[in-house]
């Protein structure tokens, strides 16, 4: 069992899943329903995002070869995009690629949350696919592959435990709190998706053999 692969790939899916910085979300979208279904709509939406990921995690690589997408190209591009939405963690703006404060304004009124956008694409959004498919292709041996399904389902554990108790939670933190956590989480973020540029590049370079 390799041990640095399980801890690296757990901390990079729970930084971009990132359920801290949902925690005043949730609670915008969830105030108008009544407390005994918002524990059961954060469920569903947990596992929905968690099935999500596991599909396009594990078929993603499938997906390249059919459109002819070498690895090292979406390794580059995926650190670009993870970088990005590290940049506006950091500066404490909203990511455009989680979703509008229209689409919240949406979502306030409408009776079902939890496919869209609880689930996709707060929790499962492009960082998180993309961060997914990354780790699947460098997980090399079975044994981690397994690892990684594992940490996602672990991440996504968590992160119900998190958002379950939302309210609670963003008591305590406020939005200054909150803020602090997730530019800490935006810092480490930049360096997962500076890496992963970093990795992508060497690899192009073997495989070109420049």
């Amino acid at each position: 069992m390799d041990i640095n692969y399980a801890v690296y790939s757990f901390i990079a899916l729970f930084i971009i899943v990132d359920p801290i910085v949902n925690v005043p979300i949730f609670v915008s979208i969830l105030e108008n329903f009544e407390a005994k279904n918002r524990k059961s709509m954060v469920q569903k939406a947990v596992v929905i995002a968690a099935v999500v990921l596991v599909v396009f995690t594990l078929l993603g690589n499938y997906i390249f070869q059919f459109l002819g997408i070498e690895m090292y190209s979406f390794r580059i591009a995926g650190g670009i995009l993870l970088f990005i939405i590290s940049l506006e963690m950091l500066f404490g703006r909203r990511t455009k690629t989680e979703s509008s404060v229209e689409e919240e304004d949406e979502a306030r009124v409408r009776e079902d949350v939890t496919v869209t956008p609880m689930a996709v694409p707060l929790l499962t959004g492009p960082g998180a696919i993309t961060t997914g498919i990354v780790l699947f292709n460098s997980a090399k041996t079975l044994t981690n592959e397994i690892i990684l399904i594992a940490d996602i389902l672990l991440v996504f554990l968590v992160s119900y435990i998190i958002l379950a108790r939302s309210d609670y939670l963003f008591k305590i933190l406020g939005r200054t709190g909150t803020r602090v956590v997730v530019r800490i989480m935006g810092l480490l973020l930049s360096a997962i998706a500076v890496q992963f540029v970093m990795t992508g590049i060497e690899e192009a370079v073997k495989q070109v053999g420049i």
